[in-house]
């Protein structure tokens, strides 16, 4: 039986415009990109809101992959809806609107089922709703955050407090040297150590990841692809299925099971780049994964 992994974070609408096309009102948000590549190795339950305009067919793909929605607030209003746009090279995104609606009044509540989760994924959130979770949460024994620039920017203090109840910390390179001041990402990594986290995986986008840890300083290259699609949604997708991956073991902090955990990350985050929003991400046939694990493990190999 699959060990249950609590995701916290936004269930939301995304536009989005590339080189490939374009793609209005589809699945998006870091709670969905997460639980859904969790649910390969986890059971995932998602706590989120969304708004009156979020229709059944939304659903479908978390009940293909059987993410717990009993979580999930239904709220008069709209939904969360992202807009962006990428260049060329699909690396860096330009955000074109970001309407909260409902989702600006988000505030988890957890079930008494879900306050006994044994491990948390706190996707990119307010970090003081992330605070409030963990309050909620008994006794975790894999808490997993994520965060980005902005509330790095508008509630540092509140970061560096998750940070100290933090297992497994995410965040991209720009971030990490955001948090900290320093350029060098082995530098700003230990330094995220003496803030308080166990281990820190920054998240290298087309280059990969890195784990800094007392357990040892690792970096992996990307699973690669010839044909890219769309990026968006590959770091929670990355972070939804390293924590999974983790959760699902009896004992998952370890140098070994950790960079076993990057590995899937990275394959996991390999499927989502290759449609527009969860669709080929909900669509993992039985075996691919580890087809990708195996040829990414005899890439590595020399």
């Amino acid at each position: 039986m699959k060990n249950n992994v609590l995701v916290v974070g936004s269930v939301a609408f995304d536009t989005i415009e590339n080189a490939h096309g374009h793609a209005d009102r589809v699945l998006g948000g870091a709670a969905s990109y997460s639980a859904i590549s969790a649910s390969y190795f986890a059971h995932p339950s998602v706590v989120a809101v969304v708004g009156t305009d979020f229709s059944p067919s939304y659903r479908i793909p978390f009940k293909k992959c059987g993410v717990d929605m009993t979580g999930l607030q239904v709220k008069e209003g709209k939904t969360f809806h992202w807009g962006g746009s990428y260049d060329k090279d699909l690396k860096n995104a330009t955000t074109r609107f970001t309407d909260l609606n409902v989702f600006q009044d988000f505030n988890p509540k957890l079930t008494a089922r879900q306050s006994q989760a044994k491990a948390v994924f706190l996707a990119n959130i307010d970090p003081e709703l992330q605070l409030s979770v963990l309050k909620q949460v008994k006794n975790p024994k894999l808490v997993a955050c994520d965060t980005m620039n902005y509330w790095i920017t508008s509630k540092k203090a509140a970061v560096l407090k998750v940070l100290k109840k933090t297992d497994l910390f995410f965040l991209n390179e720009a971030e990490a040297r955001q948090l900290t001041g320093e350029y060098n990402l082995i530098t700003a990594g230990k330094k995220i150590l003496k803030l308080g986290a166990q281990h820190v995986i920054i998240k290298l986008g087309p280059n990969g990841s890195m784990l800094v840890s007392k357990l040892g300083i690792v970096q992996f290259p990307p699973y690669i692809l010839e044909n890219v699609y769309d990026t968006t949604g590959a770091g929670d997708t990355f972070g939804g299925g390293a924590t999974g991956y983790l959760a699902s073991l009896r004992k998952w902090d370890t140098l070994s099971a950790i960079k076993r955990a990057m590995m899937i990350g990275n394959v996991m985050a390999s499927f989502t780049i290759e449609s527009f929003s969860v669709k080929r991400l909900a669509n993992i046939k039985k075996g691919e994964i580890e087809k990708r694990l195996k040829e990414y493990t005899s890439m590595l190999r020399f």
